[in-house]
């Protein structure tokens, strides 16, 4: 992590993999540095943040995902470029 004006996150920062900075939300020493009440000077590798949460991935893989009637646009839908509703499938 370091400071020009902005704060900057590097990869090795624990930060990289923290609930809080992947998410979005707002890091409790990110802020604590944005309003002023630290002070960060020169360059800091944060490793043993004391607001530190992992963030965990829940992604699951699909075995065996079969073609649906859902993967084909309906009959009919040859002209949807020519009516008022947008087209919800695209042409092969």
């Amino acid at each position: 992590m370091y400071y020009d004006g902005h704060v900057h996150i590097e990869e090795e920062d624990q930060c990289y993999t923290c609930e809080y900075f992947l998410k979005g939300v707002m890091c409790p020493l990110l802020e604590a540095l944005a309003v002023g009440v630290a002070h960060l000077e020169g360059d800091v590798l944060v490793k043993n943040c004391g607001f530190y949460v992992e963030f965990k991935r829940h992604l699951h893989l699909v075995d065996g995902a079969e073609s649906t009637d859902n993967d084909v646009p309906p009959a009919g839908d040859d002209d949807a470029h020519t009516s008022n509703r947008p087209r919800r499938f695209h042409s092969p």
